[in-house]
């Protein structure tokens, strides 16, 4: 019975279609990657961030590279911080985004491929670090970012980003001095 089933498991294995295995495609060293896409910046402080992205990334090795982000924020107040601003006259004392600009690194994690219709999707989970500032209707705050994401080539030179990261900024509020937010991006690029 025990040979019976080691080989009924060993003819499923010479059952299995085989598939052919792409070299990898998804080369970095060298290569500029520019996306544009979109994002929204939640710091729980009564205002409604949605924004645009714009990032560039130069890779000097297949590790790592530098990278440019700058955000723009269409912030309006929410609901509810209307309702109570009418009835009251109070405003949230936390400040209004209006731009982010950052600047750090982007260091690539891991390297996989996806089998998909017949393709391959090639991606790289990375993890980024970055610094600058965010710019309010108050002036300039200070601000750190950690973020971690997905880049994905869909084609030769497209590719699609997804990252989700946390902001700390630091502000001039009653009670603390810094913000902490969550700030997820989608982003298509090219390239270069």
């Amino acid at each position: 019975m025990r040979i019976f089933l080691l080989l009924l498991f060993c003819s499923l294995g010479a059952r299995a279609q085989a598939f052919r295995v792409e070299p990898r495609s998804f080369v970095k060293q060298g290569h500029f990657f520019t996306s544009l896409g979109g994002t929204w910046l939640e710091r729980g402080d009564y205002w409604l961030n949605p924004g645009l992205s714009l990032s560039a990334a130069y890779y000097p090795t297949e590790s790592g590279g530098a990278e440019v982000r700058v955000l723009w924020f269409f912030s309006s107040l929410s609901e509810s911080a209307r309702q109570i601003s009418a009835a009251t006259g109070f405003v949230p004392d936390a400040r209004r985004p209006e731009a982010l600009a950052l600047a750090g690194w982007r260091q690539s994690l891991t390297y996989g491929k996806v089998a998909l219709a017949g393709g391959a999707v090639h991606f790289d989970l990375q993890g980024a670090l970055h610094g600058g500032g965010l710019f309010t209707d108050r002036g300039f705050a200070p601000a750190v970012s950690a973020s971690a994401g997905i880049l994905a080539r869909l084609n030769r030179w497209v590719f699609l980003q997804l990252d989700l990261g946390l902001l700390l900024s630091f502000e001039q509020r009653q009670r603390s001095g810094a913000a902490l937010g969550l700030f997820p991006l989608l982003s298509a690029g090219a390239e270069l």
